[in-house]
């Protein structure tokens, strides 16, 4: 059985995402990376402060000194406690003390359409073996869907996070991804649901504007985590 859910469209659409490290399929927290002491040319490498918190590979990540920024890509997953990060060589440098600050829940802009699909599926097994054929057993697997529509910037920040999963899938690479329905009134958070996904069947096309049209399914197996509306 399948049944599919509307839950909004235009500007009232929200799905939030972001990259999971490998093998790691928990909630990403915010973390701050500071690094004291500048970052050079060509690095490959950028010592930081103990991170408070896991950040994936793939993600992008941009330095601010107070005066000056450098964006650059993780190459490898960050783990709590971790002092470096690696990166692909910077384009320039940093100098002096700059932060960058992850947030883990980015919100996908541009969104025309978005639904929610949640899929199961039962089969009967044979748990004791029975002469006249009857089974005594039933297995219930479940797997969701949210396919997605936008019109956005290929530099968006949520939709390189989304467009790195899709190219690194067959390592395993996933995204955690927020789903909101519009609110109800009186309230600034609507239902939803929550849980680690596969970005699949990803489409580019891109436009002679810069814009560019963007479909995709993030899929996840088993049962997501619903979360309810709220006023925060």
């Amino acid at each position: 059985m399948s049944k599919t859910f509307q839950v909004g469209a235009g500007n009232k659409v929200k799905l939030y995402v972001a990259l999971l490290p490998l093998g790691d399929r928990t909630e990403p927290t915010d973390v701050s990376a500071i690094a004291a002491s500048g970052i050079t040319s060509a690095a490959t490498s950028i010592t930081v402060t103990a991170l408070t918190g896991a950040i994936a590979g793939g993600t992008p990540l941009t330095f601010d000194n107070g005066t000056d920024k450098l964006q650059v890509y993780l190459t490898q997953d960050a783990k709590l406690g971790d002092t470096v990060l690696h990166v692909e060589p910077t384009t320039t440098a940093l100098t002096g003390s700059s932060t960058a600050n992850y947030v883990a829940k980015l919100r996908l802009l541009g969104g025309t359409q978005l639904s929610a699909k949640l899929n199961s599926d039962r089969a009967d097994v044979l748990v004791f073996e029975d002469a006249l054929g009857y089974k005594d057993g039933a297995i219930t697997g479940q797997s969701w869907e949210l396919p997605w529509t936008a019109n956005l910037l290929s530099s968006d920040e949520a939709f390189r996070r989304v467009f790195f999963a899709a190219s690194n899938a067959v390592s395993g690479r996933e995204v955690y991804v927020w789903q909101q329905d519009p609110p109800p009134a009186g309230y600034a958070v609507g239902d939803g649901l929550k849980g680690a996904t596969v970005a699949m069947n990803l489409d580019k096309s891109l436009q002679s504007s810069a814009i560019c049209t963007v479909t995709f399914s993030l899929m996840g197996q088993g049962s997501p985590t619903i979360t309810r509306y709220s006023l925060t």
